[in-house]
């Protein structure tokens, strides 16, 4: 026993070194058999087709910020929520010059990055009363941050934006209007 004590002793730094190097071949081997398996999920959906697309996407998010628009979203205060149901985001889109933009078509998308289970998809439907605003109905039922975007057409024209927008809980819903 002794004797193999001081052989490891006296080898030590080599069997160290030689064991990490061991790791790293054991380790590197696991993860290409992981990745070669015919059964194996892409690591991403969609990523290929994604990656093609991106200079298209790149350039239409430069042409929407040289635009010089500005977009603003507002959850209405006076609307009641019910936890479940969808509730309105306002939209209102402005030029440079800060006069309203109306004619818009398109989709309204609402993010949450901590859960992309809660995702919401709503159509924009221009409000005949005021030029330039447009609201759509999601359900945004959980408080946090949210990203909102737009994908918009003015005929051949396409407009996009994104904005992080902090959502508070809903206190305007009383035991009242629950009860009812």
């Amino acid at each position: 026993m002794k004797r193999v004590l001081r052989l490891l002793s006296e080898y030590r730094w080599p069997i160290y070194i030689g064991g990490h190097l061991t790791m790293s071949i054991v380790a590197c081997a696991v993860l290409v058999w992981v990745a070669t398996r015919p059964n194996a999920p892409r690591p991403i959906e969609g990523y290929y087709e994604a990656a093609e697309s991106w200079d298209a996407d790149e350039s239409v998010l430069d042409a929407s910020r040289q635009l010089g628009w500005t977009v603003q979203y507002e959850l209405p205060a006076g609307v009641p929520h019910y936890p479940g149901m969808p509730r309105p985001v306002d939209i209102s889109v402005h030029d440079r010059e800060g006069r309203p933009v109306s004619g818009l078509t398109g989709k309204f998308l609402a993010v949450r990055p901590s859960d992309t289970r809660l995702n919401q998809r709503g159509d924009l439907v221009g409000l005949p009363t005021t030029p330039g605003s447009y609201r759509t109905l999601v359900r945004l039922d959980q408080p946090g941050t949210w990203e909102f975007r737009i994908d918009t057409r003015q005929q051949a024209m396409r407009f996009v934006h994104a904005d992080r927008i902090n959502v508070t809980a809903d206190t305007s819903t009383t035991t009242e209007a629950r009860v009812r």
